[in-house]
């Protein structure tokens, strides 16, 4: 099957059965950890402060993290990432189980799998044109990625809210702790990755991601949308035990299953994504879903029905992951090999990174005001953002028309640029915007 193309690369295949059975684990983790902060302490501002633990490494270190990864092997780089974050899972297991976990710790804790985390992201999303061979399926190799991804966030959470109520939030972190093996495994399976050696200063290397992305168009157009899209709209999950108990009176079991409506929706997003035969037409896709995870949010936060509720998590899981595995996309499209690992950790930052800052406001806001109108107005600037987007694709259709935001190895701008001559042509609206 098309949709499935990738996998006849031994390499990804190996890596995508692997990280398949360490998202769940990660997802397992994830639920226990909210639902046991918002147990001890009953405070959604807990709940933001430990989501802004888990991803403020990635804001602050994210750039650093992209040029280590283009001056090390990026396959020894992940390896240990990846064995820092199941040191960690394990670490919170044994303060749980122990019966000594104090909110401090879980805080700690997710800051220090943040920060591996920060460098586990680029050096790994930098090695998929080495599983795949090259470049001629990367477009399909990041979709599946962001299917594993979304394989876990289905299954994760719905599983993660039975053992809670069965097993308690320790074994959950015991579970995460061993599923890290499985990827290891299909890690080892890699050749080598060192980027090739430059000569250039330490802070103009530093620099030239930054460069790459505000001056080509098309990248700093959907690079801005997608901060905006991830400040507000992931952050359903961040309310999510306080919706569950106080909004629909249920318990972790009602937060799983919330959270796993969320993950089908993504679940058909990179379904939607993986199944498209080129990057063509990528940057309206983007703005699609930046559009579906605006309006899905806001209705969500107002839902006065549970049924409603979990209809509209389904559209704003669909638009936050075809907003940045779209991103993603385009960006690895257009990108030189050199300069890989230093946007795609621009990337990260941008998707991931602001996740916290949003993560800690809403809190904040749900303190003062409650959780329904502190996500509604999330909804509306995620829909505002997509609606400036959409008055800007004329512009992104120029630039790549003309060429000058493909990249230099021709590593995809002739599908990218195709379609949007088509559609760009036919646009009142020309290169302005």
């Amino acid at each position: 099957m098309k949709i499935f193309r990738s996998l006849e690369h031994p390499r990804f295949r190996h890596y995508f059965f692997g990280q398949t059975i360490s998202v769940i684990g990660f997802w397992l983790q994830s639920i226990a950890q909210a639902w046991l902060v918002y147990r001890l302490t009953d405070s959604a501002v807990m709940l933001g402060l430990v989501t802004f633990a888990s991803f403020i490494p990635m804001l602050v270190a994210a750039p650093f993290a992209g040029l280590v990864t283009d001056r090390v092997d990026r396959r020894t780089m992940v390896l240990v990432t990846q064995v820092a974050q199941m040191l960690q899972a394990f670490a919170l297991a044994a303060l749980t189980l122990g019966g000594w976990v104090e909110p401090h710790h879980v805080v700690w804790l997710a800051l220090a799998q943040g920060i591996a985390n920060t460098f586990d992201g680029p050096a790994r999303h930098s090695l998929l044109p080495v599983m795949v061979g090259g470049t001629r399926d990367l477009h399909n190799a990041i979709a599946l990625n962001s299917l594993v991804m979304n394989l876990g966030r289905f299954a994760g959470p719905a599983i993660a809210g039975v053992l809670l109520v069965w097993m308690g939030e320790g074994w959950c972190f015991v579970l995460n702790g061993v599923s890290y093996l499985a990827v290891i495994a299909s890690l080892t399976r890699l050749p080598s990755n060192r980027a090739q050696r430059t000569t250039q200063s330490l802070f103009r290397e530093f620099s030239e991601g930054f460069v790459w992305v505000w001056t080509n168009v098309p990248a700093r157009l959907v690079m801005i949308n997608l901060v905006l899209v991830s400040f507000c709209a992931p952050n359903y999950q961040t309310m999510m035990p306080v919706f569950a108990r106080e909004v629909f009176a249920g318990d972790a079991r009602l937060q799983g299953l919330l959270v796993s409506c969320a993950g089908a929706g993504a679940l058909a997003g990179t379904m939607m994504l993986a199944a498209r035969s080129s990057t063509a037409g990528i940057a309206r896709v983007i703005n699609v879903g930046s559009l579906a995870a605006g309006i899905g949010l806001t209705v969500f936060s107002l839902s006065p029905s549970l049924a409603l509720a979990a209809i509209a998590l389904i559209a704003v899981g669909f638009g936050v992951i075809v907003t940045g595995a779209g991103t993603n996309t385009l960006l690895q499209s257009l990108v030189e090999e050199r300069l890989r690992g230093r946007v795609i950790s621009l990337y990260m930052m941008a998707f991931l990174g602001t996740m916290p800052v949003g993560g800690f406001v809403v809190g904040w806001l749900t303190e003062q005001f409650g959780p329904q109108p502190s996500l509604a107005a999330y909804g509306l600037v995620s829909i505002a953002s997509a609606l400036l987007l959409w008055r800007r694709q004329p512009a992104i259709a120029a630039s790549l028309a003309s060429g000058a935001g493909g990249p230099r190895d021709g590593t995809g701008q002739g599908d990218i640029a195709g379609e949007d001559r088509d559609r760009g042509g036919n646009s009142s609206g020309g290169g302005r915007g």
